[in-house]
């Protein structure tokens, strides 16, 4: 199975210097049986990743039978040039993305963005506004497979606790990784465990959603 996945820097490739920093993308590659070909950039939301012209070649990338991933709202509010307003902008990009994975005969995949580790009180509370329901609003009405890595996530840090949860992203200490000298308390950014943990979501909605075969 091939796989185009577009997003930002929670599911794009990062060089070994960077290690532990890790990418759900990068991770899911490693699974047994995928061709990934990862277009994610950090910092992108879907207005800035059309403007720059990533989506033209990531559909370019795809083939019939591909599976197109579209993970986004991590930067779409922020207030700059990459901002899309969640009640027309965001949505109405989204739908780009479905529709030109449906011209080429691959299959488009929503993804709703990973929550980041914000706990209050103990309690793990979303970040992401109105973006992830509104991905989840694009994949019932044009009639895509949704994996709603919002809630998963949120389950998964939730579980792990506050402090369990700083494994899954870049929590080091000074000196601990070459790539970080400084050490980093980085609350969005995923560790190369957190990562596989995501990349396991994904494939499990995969097959759930029927989209990949189990093997």
């Amino acid at each position: 199975m091939r796989i185009v996945i577009t997003g930002d820097s929670t599911a794009c490739d990062y060089p070994a210097e960077l290690a532990p920093r890790t990418g759900w993308g990068q991770a899911l590659a490693t699974h047994e049986g995928l061709d990934v070909v990862n277009h994610a950039l950090s910092g992108a939301s879907t207005r800035s990743f059309i403007a720059a012209g990533l989506l033209d070649a990531a559909l370019g990338d795809l083939g019939p039978d591909d599976l197109l991933l579209v993970c986004f709202g991590h930067n779409d509010g922020k207030p700059d040039e990459r901002y899309s307003d969640p009640d027309a902008a965001f949505p109405a990009n989204l739908r780009r993305f479905v529709a030109g994975a449906r011209e080429r005969a691959a299959t488009p995949v929503l993804l709703t963005p990973i929550e980041r580790r914000h706990f209050v009180d103990g309690r793990l509370v979303s970040t992401h506004g109105r973006y992830p329901d509104q991905t989840r609003a694009v994949a019932r009405d044009e009639g895509t497979a949704l994996i709603d890595l919002t809630l998963a996530t949120a389950e998964v840090w939730q579980r792990q606790g506050v402090e369990g949860s700083k494994s899954s992203f870049l929590w080091l200490e000074p000196g601990q990784w070459p790539g970080h000298p400084a050490g980093a308390h980085d609350d969005t950014h995923l560790s190369a465990a957190g990562a596989a943990l995501v990349a396991d979501i994904v494939h499990a909605g995969l097959i759930e959603t029927a989209v990949v075969q189990a093997r």
